[in-house]
């Protein structure tokens, strides 16, 4: 399928996480049929090495500027293509005008939309609510808007059911392991990925607390921005803080662990959580909307854990069959049937 320059992907806001996983993917696939252009963040210029058959515009902004010229840099871009794109695509940046053909917003955080009993800073709070506000008004120009759950999509509402469209992260990864599964060596190890206040790590340490209780050499290791980790954590003698880390390292890490643990209070996407149950031998992860979906015709228990308020869902690998993933090629093959 030779797509060709038509679609303008803009991911310029985000260089790490689902994020970055998403860009990467979509870069892969269309650089090996017939290109397309992407805007991204400096710290994601090495993927216009890695595939040279795309054109990627290189934009860097202060969070000061993203409050009152968000989008300012479209003009030039404009200028240079010289026409208009069959498709621009915004990963979680509002839409403010009409520029392509067909105006795509993708929905890449939760939070703007539904923030309500969620743990955050003052700070994040505002700012969740003002960028809430900046989305919901670019719904008007949006022909596609779409989510990486079911459950986003309902907080999404329906005023625009229309334009609602459910794309999920791509599981490559996850189904190669569930399809030629390999017997990993395995350490005494929890892992946590994420250290936003959301992700609940007090919860995740009672957790691996109450499994301490049964394998009393267990060690926890938390993955992410270390500044985050509340100060409790970083004293603890079993407690490993390894901060950010790239992704191929998490995949190890992952599957090198025992357990994986998740007690996030709220998420767009049960990307974590996939990767999460897949490579670890057993996982606790929270009854969220993302996570019942993820765990469709999937046996699992919900179990209550002492210290923490909410049940939590018990899963064993040997139980995932794969049957609810789909592999970036058929996520990529889905929106393009959206387009048409």
């Amino acid at each position: 399928m030779n797509v060709g320059n038509k679609f303008l992907f803009n991911f310029a806001a985000s260089y790490s996480s689902g994020g970055y996983k998403r860009l990467r993917e979509y870069a892969k696939w269309f650089n090996g049929n017939g290109g397309a252009w992407f805007i991204i963040h400096p710290r994601c210029r090495s993927l216009s090495n890695e595939f040279s058959d795309n054109k990627f515009f290189v934009v860097r902004q202060s969070r000061i500027r993203r409050l009152y010229d968000d989008c300012g840099y479209l003009e030039s871009i404009r200028a240079e293509i010289g026409c208009q794109p069959e498709l621009y695509f915004s990963y979680g940046i509002p839409l403010y005008f009409r520029f392509g053909r067909i105006n795509w917003f993708h929905l890449s955080n939760v939070l703007p939309i539904e923030a309500a009993g969620i743990p955050l800073s003052l700070a994040d709070r505002i700012t969740f609510r003002y960028l809430g506000w900046r989305i919901r008004r670019g719904f008007r120009i949006a022909d596609v808007i779409s989510a990486e759950s079911n459950n986003s999509l309902r907080l999404i509402g329906g005023g625009e059911p229309g334009k609602l469209f459910l794309s999920v992260n791509g599981s490559d990864d996850e189904l190669d392991c569930l399809q030629n599964y390999r017997v990993e060596s395995k350490e005494n190890i929890a892992a946590v990925l994420g250290t936003h206040r959301y992700k609940a790590l007090k919860d995740s340490f009672r957790v691996f607390e109450m499994l301490k209780r049964e394998n009393e050499p267990l060690k926890l290791i938390i993955l992410g921005r270390e500044s985050w980790v509340p100060n409790f954590l970083k004293g603890i003698r079993d407690v490993e803080i390894r901060g950010l880390v790239e992704r191929s390292e998490v995949i190890d890490c992952l599957r090198k662990s025992k357990i994986y643990i998740s007690t996030t209070r709220v998420e767009n996407s049960y990307n974590a959580a996939s990767e999460g149950i897949v490579f670890a031998d057993e996982s606790y992860i929270s009854d969220i909307g993302p996570h019942r979906e993820l765990l469709t015709n999937v046996p699992f228990d919900r179990i209550a854990v002492p210290g923490v308020d909410a049940p939590l869902l018990h899963v064993e690998r040997k139980n995932l069959s794969g049957l609810n993933l789909k592999s970036w090629n058929t996520v990529v093959l889905e929106m393009l049937a959206r387009i048409s």
